[in-house]
């Protein structure tokens, strides 16, 4: 795995443990699944990215995977969010913000993967 991608899959997993937290603090404490969510996925990232620098091959497809999997999460759980707060609650919009932030953080990464690729 190319130096520069490990070490934005290190940010990338902070950036989602920090989006977890922020995501805890917007859902008024009440969504604790964010919290873990935010910390084991963020953590299972930054470990990817650790490991992808050491020279372990299967990192950068289990990383790839995990990437494109989240960016469709995020686009769809925004979406339903935006949906709800279009419906009946405007005060979900901070968190279809915040899923939007993190879908395009997600793409982003997974296009740098992608076009870092090399087969």
């Amino acid at each position: 795995m190319p130096r520069s991608i490990s070490t934005l899959l290190i940010a990338y997993g902070l950036f989602l443990a920090l989006c977890g937290a922020i995501g805890f603090v917007l859902t008024r404490e009440t969504s604790t699944s964010s919290l873990l969510n935010g910390g084991v996925f963020g953590s299972l990232m930054a470990v990817l990215g650790v490991l992808g620098r050491s020279g372990r091959l299967w990192t950068f497809p289990a990383a790839l995977s995990a990437t494109a999997i989240f960016t469709l999460t995020f686009l769809w759980r925004g979406l339903l969010q935006a949906h709800i707060a279009i419906a009946d609650d405007p005060s979900r919009w901070p968190v279809v913000a915040l899923l939007m932030l993190m879908e395009c953080a997600s793409a982003i990464v997974l296009i740098s993967m992608i076009r870092s690729y090399r087969h």
